[in-house]
Parts: C-alpha cells; sequence; structure tokens
C-alpha cells in the first residue's frame, strides 16, 4: 500500500520553517484559454502561471514576519512525508505575509521554477 501524503516539512535556504497544517503547492505551468465562435472552438491562447507555495505559520516567539517578508532570491524545499519532494528556486513573498491574533502567520510564496529532486 503506497504513502498518502499527511504531512510536510517547508524550507527556506535549508531553515526549517514553523509550518502548520494547510500549505499548498502549485508547481506553475500554462492556463489554457479557449477562444470560441459559434458552436465551435477556435483554438486557445496559453498564459504561463509562476508556480508558489502557500503556507500558515505558527506565531511563535522566535517567528518575525517583517523576516519572513523580507526573504528574497531564496531556495524553498517541499519535503513530503510520502517521499516526493520538491525545489523552489528564486522564491520571494507574493505579496505581504500576513499575522493574525489566531497564531496564524499567512501568505504565498512565488519562485521561478519548481523541480522534483
Amino acid at each position: 500500500m503506497g504513502q498518502i501524503l499527511g504531512e510536510v516539512v517547508i524550507r527556506a535556504n535549508s531553515k526549517q520553517l514553523k509550518t502548520k497544517k494547510g500549505s499548498t503547492l502549485n508547481p506553475g505551468g500554462y492556463t489554457r484559454t479557449p477562444h470560441v465562435g459559434p458552436g465551435r472552438v477556435w483554438g486557445q491562447s496559453n498564459e504561463y502561471t509562476v508556480p508558489t507555495i502557500a503556507v500558515v505559520i505558527a506565531a511563535d516567539e522566535d517567528v518575525d514576519v517583517i523576516d519572513i517578508n523580507n526573504i528574497t532570491n531564496a531556495t524553498l524545499t517541499w519535503e513530503g512525508d510520502n517521499g516526493v519532494d520538491y525545489m523552489m528556486t528564486d522564491a520571494a513573498p507574493q505579496a505581504p505575509f500576513t499575522v493574525s491574533d489566531s497564531g496564524d502567520i499567512t501568505g504565498t510564496f512565488q519562485g521561478n521554477k519548481v523541480e522534483r529532486i
């Protein structure tokens, strides 16, 4: 029986982030848009979608949202407990991360490329 993904460790430049359940990885690729006419599709156009890793980080006393927002040109790794790992290069926050009174720091990193390692 195979091992289904249940937990993931995310690292930024080899330092583990204190992530909580709910991280998602989008490896990027092309979004296809059909161009339709009367009763038919004439063709499609492609638009590149950048890869992203969305995370929920525990707002612990040693975790600073400003430090997270200052991450640039980072290498992020996604290490799944199912043995499938990915690496994102040139990663930085897509928009500023936010901290809430629920104890969560949330946001999304974007990068240039995701590859399986």
